[in-house]
């Protein structure tokens, strides 16, 4: 979303700044030239600047308004993302790798489809925790211990991703009749 929104911005920014610039030298040009101003009316803009003064109540309302939106697009550029990769240990130490969460979750699913006798189900992999919703076949009182297998494979399929940070393991199993 946020590179969407920045690419959005830069584009209306340079635009802008096209456009302006095109206004300019033509004004320019115009002016060299001896004419009068061609795009815009420069001498009404510079007669309302000299006649207004810094405390008038439209200055003070278009300034607070400026100041609003950099508030907020500062606020928005600045806000952290959504971690999107897990950092992994590396050996080498200059050596930035990372797995996505979207990748941990699919490894995480086909694990739990290890276990004899549970149908994955969703995984939400999010910074701090990581949660495994599976559904147990034919539970009955024979498999009292599904969950705890459940959540040892795929603790073990974690360890060897090798986090520097292993998000806590949260495991459900329904349990189906």
């Amino acid at each position: 979303m946020r590179k969407v929104v920045n690419r959005v911005l830069g584009v209306v920014v340079a635009l802008a700044l096209i456009a302006a610039s095109v206004v300019v030298l033509v004004e320019v040009v115009a002016a060299a030239a001896g004419a009068a101003p061609v795009l815009v009316d420069w001498s009404g803009a510079l007669d309302w600047a000299r006649r207004t003064r810094w405390d008038d109540t439209a200055l003070k309302a278009a300034g607070l308004l400026l100041a609003v939106v950099g508030l907020g697009l500062l606020v928005f550029e600045l806000w952290p993302s959504r971690v999107r990769r897990l950092p992994v240990e590396s050996a080498d130490s200059n050596m930035d790798a990372a797995v996505t969460r979207r990748g941990v979750a699919q490894d995480l699913t086909a694990a739990t489809g290890e276990v004899e006798g549970v149908t994955p189900g969703r995984v939400k992999v999010g910074r701090n925790q990581i949660r495994v919703l599976a559904t147990a076949r034919d539970a009955g009182p024979e498999q009292p211990g599904l969950r705890e297998e459940v959540a040892e494979t795929a603790g073990t399929h974690l360890d060897r991703l090798r986090l520097t940070r292993r998000p806590r393991l949260s495991v459900t199993v329904d349990r189906r009749s």
